[in-house]
Parts: structure tokens; C-alpha cells; sequence
């Protein structure tokens, strides 16, 4: 375990929504980062065709919606009122996406569909 601190000058002002949430989005990419470095090279290289494509392949296409927007930061609640749906339910969806990607947190969910988005780009 390890954390990160960000301070702001003394003569600088409080940090608005628009600042924690910046800072949030930064958070979101270093975990994702640190998830992606952290993965044996030899394992990744082995299970990346079958990790990728099983993305396509297990996750529905709003599992698939509610995981893009999870990849810009948004919270629940943010994916909830931008789908239509409730924050109950963003939470259900990304419990199953969890158990069927095989996965325990957003981060690693957001580094798996960037290696599937990697994928794709790169046919």
C-alpha cells in the first residue's frame, strides 16, 4: 500500500470541485499505471490475446458503456444519472463485470479495457 498527497501553495486558494475531481481522474490513471506494472510480463503476454478479447466477449455492451465511463472517473452516481439508471444498479453491474473479468477493483477494470482499446487499435 502506498498514497500520494497533493497540497496547494498557502497563498493559493482552496481547491474547488473541479480541482478534487482532476485530482480524483490523476488517481484513477496512476492506480491503473501501477496495476498494468505490476502484472508478470511472462503471465500478461501468455493470457493478453485471451484477456483482451474476453473483454468483448464476456462484458455486455452497457457492462461495456458503464466501464468507459468508469475509465473517465466518474463515480456511480455520475454513470448512474449519465445512463439512466441508479447508482444501486452501477454498483450491481460492476460487481458482476468484477467476477467476470476476474478482477477486484476499478482500476485494473479501467487497464483491461485500455489493453482491449490497445488491441483494437492496433488491427
Amino acid at each position: 500500500m502506498g498514497g500520494i498527497a497533493f497540497t496547494r501553495h498557502r497563498d493559493a486558494p482552496a481547491f474547488n470541485a473541479d480541482d478534487l475531481a482532476d485530482l480524483s481522474a490523476l488517481c484513477l490513471h496512476l492506480s491503473t499505471r501501477l496495476a498494468e506494472l505490476r502484472s508478470k510480463p511472462i503471465i500478461s503476454e501468455l493470457a493478453s490475446s485471451n484477456a483482451t478479447s474476453s473483454v468483448k466477449d464476456r462484458l455486455t455492451l452497457r457492462e461495456m458503456q458503464i466501464a468507459e465511463l468508469v475509465a473517465q472517473g466518474l463515480t456511480n452516481a455520475q454513470i448512474g444519472a449519465a445512463l439512466w439508471i441508479t447508482e444501486h444498479t452501477v454498483k450491481q453491474a460492476l460487481k458482476r463485470m468484477f467476477r467476470k473479468l476476474e478482477i477486484s477493483s476499478r482500476a485494473e477494470l479501467v487497464a483491461r479495457i485500455a489493453k482491449f482499446s490497445n488491441k483494437l487499435a492496433a488491427s
